[in-house]
Formats: structure tokens, sequence, C-alpha cells
């Protein structure tokens, strides 16, 4: 949230003739920018991208998912699922001041009714579960920063 993320993964995407699924984008599609049950919505907008993704890559074209895989155990397991697809799985990792992304955030909810709702306190409740890649998930991660 906030951290650059969409914006990178467009550029990723254009660059390297990929296609783009932002987890976010399919949400506000079929669920409007604030689900009554986020889970369930979430469930079924990420069941419908790796349907995608799985034909995709069976056709030989790379994909990119726009996520935020906040948690280790969570990277852990797209990673496998990712691996029974192809076996060059790249992660992008950004670098972001939490407070930057924070404002970015709030900023977007407030301006732009084109994006899922994310409050202060929606923020401060997602950053508790951050827990950034470290050397042991043994990842294919590329760095960047995002100001």
């Amino acid at each position: 949230m906030g951290f650059g993320k969409t914006t990178l993964s467009k550029e990723l995407a254009k660059k390297y003739h990929a296609k783009h699924f932002a987890c976010d984008q399919v949400m506000l599609e079929r669920f409007g920018r604030n689900p009554q049950d986020f889970n369930a919505a979430y469930k079924e907008c990420d069941d419908y991208i790796w349907q995608e993704t799985a034909k995709l890559i069976q056709a030989g074209q790379d994909v990119i998912l726009d996520y935020g895989f906040w948690e280790k155990e969570t990277r852990k397991k797209v990673q496998e699922r990712a691996l029974k697809l192809t076996p060059n799985v790249l992660w992008h990792q950004l670098i972001c001041d939490i407070n930057v992304a924070k404002q970015r955030v709030l900023k977007r909810t407030k301006e732009n009714p084109e994006e899922l709702y994310i409050d202060e306190n929606c923020f401060n409740v997602r950053l508790q579960r951050f827990e950034p890649i470290s050397e042991d998930e043994h990842l294919n991660v590329e760095k960047h920063i995002s100001g």
C-alpha cells in the first residue's frame, strides 16, 4: 500500500511485454472500492488471477502479479505455487519509507474514488503484518527504491 508497486509493475509489464494482473484493480472492478467481505472478495479475485496466470504461462506469456506479499509465509506459498507453473520466478522488492507510503495511500483514498478505500486505521493494521524479505527466504529478488 503506497509503496509504488502498481507504478513499477506496469512499467515492468510494458518493458517485458508481460501480462499485468493487479489484485486491487480486479477487486475494484468486481466489488467496488470498499468490499463488504474483503477476505471472500480477495479470495475470488486471487483465484481468478491464478487461473488466468496458469493459462498465460502455458501459452508462453510472461506474467506480472501486482500484489503486496507482505508476510514471509505468504511469499513461501506464492513461490511454491509459481514454481509449479514456471521455473523463472523473479520477485521485485520496493524499498520505501513507511511514512511516505502512508501519505500516498491516504491521499489516494481521499482524492481518487477509483481506488480501494484504505484509511489510516486500515493502513496501520495491515502494517503490523509487514515482514521485509529476508535472505533465508532464498528468493530471486530485484530491489527497487521508491521515493
